[in-house]
């Protein structure tokens, strides 16, 4: 997460000085073809390395994988699978990986580990409530598109400005 947030803070002092120097003497849709790319890179970073997450709730652990998040009863999860990520298996749902919990060099096993305990403890300690089943959304809503299109729309603005001569 430190490195996510440090690479997005990079690509926008980057921004920051290629703008100040297009200030001088670039056209503002020039300078708006420039910034596209780096919106785009700021959503896909925040899209594959800071939006996955977990969560422990009441009643129920929430998911949030890259493009849906799940919210799972502790009391369905009937085992816990994979060697290199963290995979729940949830009764009559089959199974759902978890994106948030890889056992990458810098996420590390342990901290996988650790969820996979507090999961077991949390399913051994609760009991099933009504209205309070599994849930699966998809995350594509109004904050996700507003990365990809604004970037894409100046993109395009720049490009053809730039070709008019503009």
């Amino acid at each position: 997460m430190v490195l996510t947030v440090t690479a997005q803070a990079g690509l926008v002092g980057a921004q920051v000085l290629l703008q100040g120097g297009m200030s001088v003497n670039g056209s503002w849709l020039t300078r708006l073809m420039l910034l596209s790319p780096t919106l785009l890179g700021l959503y896909v970073t925040w899209r594959l390395f800071l939006n996955p997450y977990v969560s422990f709730g009441q009643d129920r652990f929430r998911v949030n994988n890259l493009f849906t998040y799940y919210l799972v009863p502790y009391h369905s999860i009937t085992a816990l699978e994979g060697r290199t990520a963290l995979t729940l298996v949830v009764s009559g749902y089959g199974r759902l990986p978890v994106a948030a919990l890889d056992a990458a060099p810098l996420t590390g096993k342990a901290k996988r580990d650790a969820v996979a305990r507090e999961l077991m403890r949390r399913r051994a300690a609760t009991t099933p409530r009504a209205g309070h089943g599994f849930e699966k959304r998809s995350t594509i809503g109004l904050p996700e598109w507003l990365g990809p299109v604004p970037a894409l729309a100046l993109l395009l603005m720049g490009s053809l400005a730039s070709s008019f001569g503009y």
